[in-house]
């Protein structure tokens, strides 16, 4: 049971959240996301490939590699704020590069609640640690319960296939002893929350 709580929490892993939320993004069922061009979506792949998961990568190692962080993993809270901090400059580069190019206003918003979950994360971070693997599939929770809302895209399956993740999740960090229930669940509220907030930008 643990190797496979371990095989999840590696799989689902915060790092390769934003780009599982891109490829949801381009292949969603909704009429302005299927007006894309194909080397717009790709586009769209790469910068999110490049800067919230290689460029995060590179520099958590760099961190490790010059003793600024004890762990790789980042068990311990406090290996977390140099290595967040740096996560959260790379997602300000990808919506730099990202916003260039037309894409759906509400996709914009999303970047920015990635980016302000990540901000809440680095600050809580200071006091106390929480999931940031239930912060990543919360972010994903939210942005599609929101798409639903919005383009009543009947994204019904793809709500359900995210929050039976999200349980998948919770459960392997708790069979790891990762975090406390707690911690998991703010972990979540973190990333889910700020997606709703674009509600009230709209």
């Amino acid at each position: 049971m643990r190797k496979l709580a371990t095989l999840i929490s590696w799989i689902f892993q915060p790092l390769l959240m934003p780009l599982f939320g891109a490829f949801l993004f381009v292949t969603m069922p909704i009429y302005s996301f299927r007006l894309m061009s194909a080397p717009l979506k790709g586009y769209i792949l790469v910068c999110n490939a490049l800067f919230t998961l290689v460029l995060p990568v590179i520099g958590i190692f760099i961190l490790y590699r010059n003793n600024l962080i004890g762990d790789i993993r980042m068990e311990k809270r406090s290996d977390r704020n140099l290595p967040v901090l740096f996560t959260l400059l790379s997602y300000g580069a990808n919506f730099y590069f990202l916003s260039k190019v037309p894409l759906p206003h509400v996709y914009y918003l999303f970047l920015v609640s990635a980016m302000v979950s990540l901000f809440v994360v680095w600050l809580i971070s200071f006091y106390w640690k929480i999931s940031m693997h239930m912060t990543g599939i919360g972010g994903l929770c939210g942005s599609v319960l929101l798409l639903n809302f919005l383009y009543a895209g009947n994204l019904y399956l793809y709500l359900a296939c995210m929050f039976l993740i999200a349980g998948c999740i919770g459960s392997a960090r708790l069979i790891l002893g990762a975090h406390s229930p707690l911690q998991l669940a703010i972990g979540f509220l973190s990333g889910f929350l700020p997606q709703l907030l674009v509600l009230f930008v709209l």
